[in-house]
């Protein structure tokens, strides 16, 4: 945490990521200027989902606005169960959108 160039800021926001056509559901759990934190679960294998990557994310803010940001994945941890797998990572927002950063000013 001591490395980070931005303070986190805690919130669930729902968000999509997409990647080579399969689309993954998850929720925002702390974001910063530059940054995010998600976490997600799926049936589908998550193979194409490596560090360096970059996808699309995809959320609606509060505000009804719908973002839509390209994101370097950093770190990547998955988990499997019977059920499927279950998966976090950090990622780095390319470019992020002015509405993006004006919703972070809103958060505590």
């Amino acid at each position: 945490m001591d490395n980070r160039r931005c303070k986190r800021k805690i919130d669930n926001l729902e968000a999509e990521i997409v990647t080579d056509e399969i689309c993954y559901s998850g929720i925002i759990l702390n974001l910063s200027e530059n940054g995010l934190y998600m976490v997600t679960a799926t049936k589908y294998s998550v193979d194409d989902i490596k560090p360096s990557k970059v996808l699309k994310m995809k959320c609606r803010l509060p505000s009804g606005d719908l973002l839509n940001m390209n994101c370097e994945v950093k770190w990547f941890r998955t988990k499997n169960s019977p059920y499927g797998v279950t998966f976090s990572m950090g990622m780095e927002i390319i470019d992020p959108p002015v509405q993006y950063r004006e919703f972070l000013k809103t958060l505590q």
